[in-house]
């Protein structure tokens, strides 16, 4: 017993770590971040001109020096503007008033929850916070209404190859690749059986967007205009 107490306390603090899982057939790549330590920072990068411009994902994980990062939310081809809240070190650069948001504070304690539709949120508590959506899991339960939060284009809530971000309760954030075509049920059942606790959907299709530790894992097929992004100390 001692020396499995002592080997506990000499491990060491994990600070992020990728891996390629097959879930419920499908198979997956994933990013792990252990919010405890203290040697993680979890972020939204903008793009050059942000909200009304995009920029290439290579230069936006260049310039922020980022560890890792994967594509963020939803946004307008023609506008550029994402379709949901931003916020980046504590201050709000876009109000989308729609969605699912992810929120983390400066201690690294994160949250998903549905935004109330056309309504201003009060997000001084976050230093992060990446609206997008639809919400796949929410307080341990598989929680899928895409309507209700007003996706509704058959591009967005057909099959396809997905991107999400949830966490779980021993503070892992998991952000995931999903590289076959799933609906937002099957993407949500799947962000369950890898544990967590809440999750929500991030943009798909050609914006689908992996990097990590120098190598880019999944090539956007346009440029982009927000990132999650991961740093590591």
């Amino acid at each position: 017993m001692v020396a499995s107490l002592l080997a506990l306390c000499l491990a060491p603090n994990w600070t992020a770590k990728m891996s390629e899982p097959k879930v419920e057939g499908a198979p997956c790549r994933v990013i792990e971040v252990n919010l405890d330590s203290s040697e993680v920072r979890v972020g939204v990068v903008v793009s050059y001109g942000f909200p009304d411009a995009d920029q290439s994902f290579g230069e936006m994980v260049k310039i922020s020096g980022a560890t890792y990062a994967i594509d963020g939310a939803y946004f307008d081809k023609t506008t550029k503007h994402p379709i949901g809240d931003i916020v980046v070190d504590g201050k709000l650069l876009h109000k989308g008033l729609m969605g699912t948001a992810l929120m983390i504070d400066p201690h690294n304690n994160v949250d998903i929850r549905r935004v109330e539709r056309h309504r201003t949120q009060d997000w001084s508590d976050y230093e992060t916070v990446l609206a997008c959506g639809p919400a796949l899991v929410l307080d341990g339960k598989i929680d899928v209404n895409f309507k209700e939060e007003g996706f509704r284009d058959p591009h967005v809530t057909g099959a396809t190859q997905r991107m999400a971000v949830g966490y779980t309760q021993d503070k892992r954030l998991l952000m995931v690749h999903i590289r076959k075509a799933v609906t937002f049920a099957q993407e949500a059942s799947i962000m369950n059986n890898l544990g967590c606790y809440e999750a929500m959907n991030l943009d798909g299709g050609a914006s689908l967007a992996m990097f990590g530790k120098g190598k880019t894992h999944q090539e956007p097929g346009r440029k982009l205009t927000n990132l999650l992004a991961v740093w590591v100390r």
